[in-house]
């Protein structure tokens, strides 16, 4: 369910979406749990933002509005609910949901939506009145507060003993342009511990793209298994990718089971194609010597499957080696998944493959040419459909290898190459926790600060809480006075990794000294928390800015009730407190050992060389009282 009581008309400018094509919404669901989908802020600091935060805009129960509008229930748009649901996202905005696996009749949990929804204006009214007579500001929030608590609530009644078919997602993008947006399933801390710098946990992060108009996207829950069988509590949320500014209308966000019919020889729907490769997949036999290639019909049927949605592997008796080596010559080893290339039975193989990619093995099929192979996988799993080579160009039109042409079907092989790969990541790294970034591709860019970046730039020294390193929040007055100060460097972080661009996500006032790199301050997003990008560019500041070859860094780190992660970030590097007699300052955290800082994993691409000092360095509190 969603915030429909948040909803301003007022605030809508032009009139609700309207769908431009007709869309069949997904009616298999028979069953579906409880989630509250909430509008929040990707760097939410509140309430203490409130107050310095240029993108405050109070809702009625004083929360940030991060939707221009709220959530608008568009009954323009068919969904198994009766309706679409559509939001314009604002800077930062991020739609989260606490997870639950509480499953129930799809009937039932919508009954128990319109029943909250209903009582939802009369909570308000309630809080309204209880903040007023005492003075406590989280009356206000009071059917957010209970609804957040009631999910949670089911989650824990749940204890995790069943599992979901899939997350199922679709959705309508009214734009004209396509939207790409970063889905995860990530832990949250456990009642009563700490919440550290890192959240160590299983988790599922990938970026799903709306094309213009609908797309139904389904994550299965195989892909998911890891999350949602962990004994942890975990929330889902959607962020717009490098900061865009997305409107969608969601039609289905929720987990489902589906109602499922026994499948006939003539209905049952394929999953995953398994192939043989010699006189297969390719004329000729390979380890004969034979210069084995694969018909022009054969690479055709591949991008078909492919494009639906169908996964496909290989099981071939072949040395896996060479047998490999040629698929990557052909340029088409991208498309199979799990391959079993051995000696072994085929039929072991597929059952491997079923069981790696945790799909039905009765939604299986196998082409080989020999009918030996054919019916000895036909004897030991009979739940496959076995298929001869030469029969292979039926498939087209086979009501069983349908799939789906959806914008979801067409990545469903990525989803589970990106699942394999964080799973094979993983097992290396491990408790190695740097070793698991090492594998994620983090790249840094540091730019010098330009008007393009004010903006953004004003939102990450307002609201930045946990990673502000000063914990100073400036007036949009205050960073006027700093930006126009020419001898001090201001940088720009941005940052992207393989699973999507997180954009702009951090800002730092730098400044040359005698001996001394100076940070006056840093702010940094928490959505790359953890991620060891301060380590990053702390090592970058002493190598390619440090114009007078400095030996130390000094931070101006000042704690305050929310930026204890900063401080964690500083002791784990080697930090340490300054010293009137040694360093020659009172305040402030130093480093003295660049090298110790060095962090080769993230690549950083920086986009000019350091600004040489020409003055006397003064802090940047002197700087704002001096233009005051």
């Amino acid at each position: 369910m969603f915030e429909f009581d948040k909803y301003d008309r007022r605030l809508l400018q032009d009139r609700p979406s309207s769908p431009a094509a007709s869309y069949e919404p997904e009616s298999r669901p028979k069953e579906m749990s409880l989630l509250f989908w909430a509008e929040h802020c990707v760097e939410c600091a509140a309430p203490s933002c409130y107050e310095t935060c240029d993108l405050y805009q109070a809702r009625s129960d004083k929360r940030c509005r991060r939707f221009t509008f709220g959530v608008l229930r568009n009954r323009r748009f068919r969904s198994f609910r009766g309706y679409g649901v559509e939001v314009s996202f604002k800077k930062w905005a991020k739609i989260e949901t606490i997870g639950n696996l509480s499953m129930a009749p799809v009937r039932s949990v919508l009954r128990y939506e319109r029943l909250l929804s209903w009582r939802a204006p009369a909570v308000n009214f309630v809080g309204s009145l209880m903040s007023r007579l005492t003075g406590n500001a989280d009356w206000d929030s009071a059917t957010y507060r209970g609804l957040q608590r009631l999910v949670e609530q089911r989650w824990r009644k749940n204890g995790n003993n069943r599992l979901p078919d899939a997350f199922l997602l679709e959705v309508y993008n009214p734009r004209p342009e396509t939207t790409r947006m970063e889905l995860s399933f990530l832990p949250l801390a456990k009642d009563g511990a700490a919440k550290g710098l890192v959240r160590l946990g299983p988790s599922f992060v990938t970026t799903l793209i709306f094309p213009v108009g609908y797309s139904r996207h389904q994550i299965d829950a195989s892909l998911l298994r890891p999350v949602l069988t962990s004994d942890g509590q975990f929330k889902i949320s959607m962020i717009p990718e490098a900061d865009s500014n997305a409107r969608l209308v969601f039609l289905t966000a929720d987990f489902v089971t589906f109602a499922t019919k026994p499948a006939t020889a003539e209905t049952k729907k394929i999953k995953c194609v398994v192939w043989d490769l010699d006189n297969t997949l390719w004329d000729g036999i390979l380890a004969e010597g034979d210069v084995v290639t694969p018909q022009p019909e054969v690479i055709r049927l591949l991008q078909h499957l492919d494009e639906r949605g169908i996964l496909l592997s290989i099981a071939s008796k072949n040395d896996h080696a060479s047998a490999w080596q040629k698929l990557e010559q052909l340029g088409i080893s991208e498309y199979f998944l799990c391959p079993q290339i051995d000696w072994g039975p085929k039929s072991t193989g597929i059952q491997t493959i079923a069981r790696r990619l945790n799909i039905g093995i009765d939604t299986f099929a196998f082409v080989d040419d020999n009918p030996f192979e054919l019916d000895q996988v036909s004897h030991a799993v009979p739940e496959v459909v076995c298929i001869d080579a030469r029969d292979m160009a039926s498939l087209f039109s086979d009501s069983r290898f349908k799939g789906n042409v959806t914008a979801e079907a067409s990545q469903r092989r990525q989803l589970y190459q990106e699942a394999m790969a964080r799973e094979q990541a993983s097992k290396e790294c491990g408790s190695n926790y740097t070793g698991f970034l090492a594998s994620c591709g983090i790249v840094l860019d540091v730019v010098p600060y330009t008007p393009e970046y004010l903006e953004r730039v004003a939102e990450l020294v307002q609201r930045t809480n946990q990673l502000n390193f000063s914990g100073h929040r400036y007036t949009r007055a205050e960073l006027d006075k700093i930006l126009a100060t020419s001898h001090l460097e201001k940088f720009v972080l941005k940052c992207s990794d393989k699973y999507g661009i997180y954009g702009t996500v951090g800002f730092s006032i730098v400044e040359q000294g005698s001996g001394l790199v100076q940070v006056h301050d840093f702010m940094l997003s928490c959505r790359v928390q953890g991620k060891f990008i301060e380590q990053a560019f702390f090592h970058h500041l002493m190598e390619h800015h440090n114009s007078e070859g400095a030996t130390k860094l000094w931070i101006n780190f000042r704690d305050t009730a929310r930026n204890k992660p900063a401080r964690q970030v500083l002791e784990s590097l080697g930090f340490r407190k300054c010293d009137a007699a040694s360093d020659g300052l009172l305040e402030g955290e130093v480093h003295s050992s660049p090298d110790a800082l060095r962090c080769d994993f993230i690549q950083v691409r920086c986009a000019s060389g350091a600004i040489e000092a020409t003055r006397a360095p003064r802090p940047v509190a002197a700087i704002l009282r001096a233009q005051t």
